[in-house]
């Protein structure tokens, strides 16, 4: 019994602390939305987060948060909030929350269009949806008509644009293929007019060596004839060196000329004498 009681108190204070939370956080959440009239809307979604810490699953506090947080264009929290507030037997509030949620969904969507077209068309899609929801809450909803016939043209839009993706990427590809031949081709192009040129350097080589082999052979032919002369004439001379020396027949008045020559040597010869010849020499004697 004591077991029972104590639970039951138990119980008591829990609610006690419920209802004493909830007429805290509906202050706070007024004050949030005195800021958010005067469009204070980072300030408001303080008190908002503030209020939620002990209400996470507040339909009333979502709504409010996500409200703040589409003014300031962050349209993902937005969407989480919105989707929050959804869940409601209040069919108002069901309405408003699909009217707004819709709304964050199209911007998230058009933020989406040109890095991400298949989830931006995803989004437009919900929009439809939350608009054609609101519209089934509140059939004379002016607002959500309008906004769904916008949402509906760009959905497709950018239906048009997904279709046309796959040629696009197609031909993106085509091109990429295109021009990655087309560098082989100017790659082939210079390796080719490469080897052409070092064809033709190699060509010009030989055609130096040729002409240069030419003219060492005419310059060569040119002095075979002299040099043949110079050893033509130096072996003459050789040969005549070797050869004895022939006589030569002496005319008359050249043996004449020898005859008195060898008489004026003899009579020269004859009229030398010698005073020393058998003469002995006397000694004077000094006495």
């Amino acid at each position: 019994m004591m077991k029972k009681l104590f639970l039951s108190a138990i119980i008591i204070v829990c609610l006690f602390l419920g209802q004493l939370f909830a007429s805290g956080a509906a202050g706070i959440v007024e004050k949030g939305n005195r800021l958010y009239k005067d469009q204070k809307y980072k300030d408001a979604l303080k008190l908002y987060d503030q209020a939620l810490s002990g209400q996470p699953d507040s339909t009333v506090i979502n709504f409010d948060a996500g409200a703040a947080w589409y003014k300031i264009n962050n349209y993902q929290k937005a969407n989480s909030s919105f989707e929050k507030a959804l869940i409601t037997e209040n069919k108002n509030l069901e309405a408003k929350a699909n009217y707004n949620l819709g709304n964050s969904r199209y911007m998230l969507g058009l933020s989406k269009e040109n890095t991400d077209l298949s989830g931006a068309v995803q989004l437009l899609e919900g929009a439809l949806t939350n608009y054609k929801r609101t519209l089934e809450l509140i059939p004379k909803d002016e607002d959500a008509k309008i906004n769904y016939t916008i949402a509906e043209k760009k959905l497709k839009e950018l239906r048009e644009r997904l279709k046309q993706q796959p040629q696009e990427n197609k031909n993106s590809q085509k091109q990429q293929e295109q021009n990655k031949e087309q560098a082989r081709q100017q790659q082939g192009e210079g390796k080719q007019m490469e080897e052409e040129k070092q064809v033709k350097q190699e060509e010009k080589k030989a055609a130096d060596k040729k002409e240069q082999f030419h003219q060492e052979q005419a310059s060569q032919a040119q002095r075979q004839p002299q040099k043949q002369k110079q050893e033509e004439q130096k072996k003459q001379e050789q040969q005549a060196a070797a050869q004895p020396e022939e006589s030569k027949e002496m005319s008359k008045e050249e043996a004449n000329m020898l005859l008195e020559g060898y008489r004026q040597e003899e009579n020269t010869s004859g009229m030398l004498k010698d005073d020393r010849k058998g003469v002995e020499e006397k000694v004077l004697k000094d006495w």
